[in-house]
C-alpha cells in the first residue's frame, strides 16, 4: 500500500523515448473490429493488438473521453494493415497520449482496445453493460489470443478510467440481459491502473456543476450516483490498483483520485497513488510517456509471473 507524491524518477528513460517516437511509423499487428455484443443493432467491437512477443497478459483498455468512445486513436490504417499514430497525429486528433498501448505491446502485453456505445445515444446505464459486457467476452475468449483469462488488467483514463474502475471493483454484477452463457461468468480482472478518473459522480457533478451541465450522461438520480460510482463497491477483494493524478487537474479534481484511494487503502486493498505536479487532465507528452511507463510497470508486477 503506496502514497507516492510528485512522481518516480525511475521512468524518465520512457519519456524520453516517447518523444524520440514523435516521427516512427511503426507497424502493429490488429486484430479489428471483434464483435463482443449488439445494442439497438450495432455492433459492439474491440481491436486487439498482438504483440511480437506475447507474455500471456492482456489489458483491457477501454477507449473513452466524456463517455464517447472514438473508433482509431492510437493507430492509423497503412498499407493494408496498421501502424501506430505518431505524437503529432495524436496531438492533432486530439488523443490521449497517457493511454497509448504502444510501450505495453512493445513489452509483450495483448492489448484490447474496447469501444462502448457512446453519448447522446447511449446512458450510463448502457455505456457500463457495454463495458461489462466486452469483458466477460474477452475473459471467455482469452485463450484465442494467446492470453491466460487469469492475468488480464484494465486500464483507463478520465471517463475510461471511471469505467475501469467501476467494472474492475464490481465484476460479481450481472448483465440485464444475458444471451450465451459466458456473460454469466463474473468479470474478474487481476490489475488496475486508472489516470485522473471520475469515483464519486454525486460530488463530481457537486464540486464541478458545469461538468454536469456540458455531460447529460452525468444527470442521475441520487440511487444512480450511487451505483455507477466505483468508491460504493470497494472491498478487500478488489485487484491491486494504481491511481495517477494531477494535482492542476480542473476538469476532474485530484480529490476524485484520492477517495478512491482513500477507500481502497480503508478496505486493505493492494493500492498505489501517484500525484503528478503541475499537471492538467491533458497531460504532455512527458508526463503522458511516465504515466504510461508506470502503467507497465504496475502491469509487469501484478500480471506476469
Amino acid at each position: 500500500m503506496l502514497r507516492i507524491l510528485l512522481f518516480l524518477t525511475s521512468v524518465a528513460f520512457f519519456s524520453s523515448a516517447l518523444s524520440e517516437q514523435a516521427h516512427d511509423e511503426v507497424a502493429v499487428n490488429v486484430v479489428g473490429d471483434v464483435v463482443y455484443g449488439h445494442d439497438y443493432g450495432m455492433a459492439m467491437t474491440f481491436d486487439v493488438y498482438l504483440p511480437p512477443e506475447p507474455n500471456g497478459a492482456g489489458v483491457i483498455l477501454i477507449n473513452s473521453g466524456g463517455w464517447i468512445s472514438p473508433y482509431d486513436t492510437f493507430k492509423i490504417r497503412s498499407d493494408g494493415g496498421y501502424r501506430y499514430a505518431t505524437n503529432e497525429e495524436m496531438i492533432e486528433s486530439d488523443s490521449w497520449h497517457v493511454l497509448s498501448p504502444r510501450l505495453l505491446v512493445e513489452n509483450g502485453f495483448t492489448v484490447f482496445e474496447v469501444r462502448h456505445g457512446s453519448v447522446p445515444k447511449f446512458a450510463m446505464q448502457e455505456i457500463v453493460s457495454h463495458v461489462r459486457r466486452a469483458v466477460r467476452f474477452i475473459k471467455h475468449h482469452a485463450r484465442d489470443y494467446g492470453v491466460d483469462a487469469a492475468r488480464i488488467g484494465l486500464w483507463g483514463g478520465s471517463a475510461s478510467g471511471h469505467l475501469s474502475l467501476l467494472i474492475g471493483t464490481s465484476p460479481e454484477i450481472e448483465l440485464e440481459e444475458t444471451s450465451q452463457s459466458r456473460e454469466e461468468d463474473l468479470a474478474t480482472v487481476s490489475a488496475i491502473v486508472a489516470f485522473a478518473p471520475p469515483t464519486d459522480l454525486a460530488r463530481f457533478v457537486t464540486d464541478n456543476p458545469k461538468e454536469l451541465e456540458d455531460q447529460p450522461v452525468l444527470s442521475l438520480t441520487k440511487e444512480q450516483y450511487r451505483e455507477f460510482s466505483p468508491v460504493t463497491y470497494v472491498t478487500a477483494n478488489d485487484p491491486p490498483t494504481l491511481i495517477m493524478h494531477g494535482n492542476a487537474d480542473v476538469a476532474v479534481p485530484i480529490i476524485q483520485g484520492e477517495l478512491m484511494f482513500e477507500a481502497l487503502q480503508s478496505a486493505g486493498v493492494e493500492s498505489a497513488f501517484i500525484e503528478f505536479d503541475e499537471t492538467s487532465h491533458s497531460p504532455t507528452l512527458e508526463q503522458a510517456g511516465r504515466g504510461v511507463a508506470t502503467a507497465l510497470e504496475w502491469f509487469e508486477k501484478y500480471l506476469l509471473p
